[in-house]
C-alpha cells in the first residue's frame, strides 16, 4: 500500500462531501450479539462505531487517519491510531466483535490474509467478524484509470484497491464459519458501490 492513507490524503479528499449513513447493519441486528468489547476495524468518521455503541457495545474506533479519529473522539475517547498492515496492537482473544465496513479491501493478498489472520487472533473463540468489503463489480467504474497489480488488486490513480468476488471472499474467510455474505448496493459520497457483506464466527474446535 502506497502512502496515501498514511499521510491522510483520502480524508483530506472526502472530509467536506456527503458521506450517506447506510447503517445496513440495522437490517441484519440479529447477527450481532446484544454488547461485549467490539473493535471497529478503519472506523473512518465512526458512524458505524456510533451505531455499535447504540447496540451496547464498548466500541474502540481504530483507523490510520487522525483526521477521522479526531472526528470520532468527539463522541468516543477510545479512538486508537493503527496501520492494519502490522500486528493488531491487542491480546489474544480480546475482543467479542471485530467490525470493518469497507476498510479491508487496500491490500496485497499477503498483507490481507495476514490481516485476517490477525482478526482470528484477537477474537474470542465464538467471536464475531462482519464487515462489507467492495464487489468486483465496481470495475467498471475505474476500468479506464486502473492498473492491475494482481488477481483483483489494482492502482487506482493513486491508491490501491482490491475487488472481491464471493468466491474471494469465502477464500480469505475460510479460517472462520462463514454464516451468511450477501451483496448491496450502497451510496458513499454520492456514489453508488456494490459491496459484499460478510458474517461469519471464530470456531476453535480444539477448544
Amino acid at each position: 500500500m502506497n502512502d496515501y492513507f498514511g499521510h491522510d490524503e483520502y480524508w483530506k479528499e472526502h472530509m467536506n462531501e456527503s458521506l450517506e449513513a447506510d447503517m445496513w447493519i440495522d437490517e441484519y441486528k440479529s447477527y450481532f450479539n446484544t454488547g461485549g468489547l467490539c473493535l471497529d476495524l478503519g472506523c473512518g468518521m465512526g458512524q458505524f462505531t456510533k451505531r455499535l455503541m447504540e447496540y451496547g457495545y464498548e466500541v474502540i474506533p481504530l483507523d490510520i487517519s487522525e483526521i477521522a479519529l479526531n472526528k470520532v473522539q468527539e463522541f468516543n475517547s477510545n479512538i486508537l491510531k493503527a496501520d492494519m498492515r502490522h500486528s493488531l496492537p491487542f491480546h489474544d482473544e480480546t475482543f467479542d466483535l471485530v467490525f470493518a465496513n469497507l476498510s479491508i479491501h487496500y491490500f496485497s493478498d499477503d498483507d490481507t490474509k495476514k490481516l485476517i489472520n490477525e482478526v482470528k487472533r484477537i477474537l474470542k473463540n465464538g467471536g464475531l467478524f462482519i464487515g462489507s468489503v467492495n464487489g468486483i463489480k465496481n470495475f467498471q467504474s475505474i476500468k479506464d484509470t486502473a492498473e492491475v497489480l494482481d488477481y483483483h488488486f489494482y492502482l487506482n490513480r493513486v491508491k490501491h484497491i482490491r475487488l472481491f468476488d464471493v468466491d474471494d471472499l469465502k477464500k480469505y474467510l475460510n479460517i472462520f464459519k462463514v454464516l451468511k455474505i450477501d451483496e448491496r448496493e450502497i451510496t458513499r459520497f454520492e456514489k453508488n458501490n456494490s459491496c459484499l457483506l460478510f458474517f461469519t464466527k471464530k470456531q476453535d474446535f480444539n477448544y
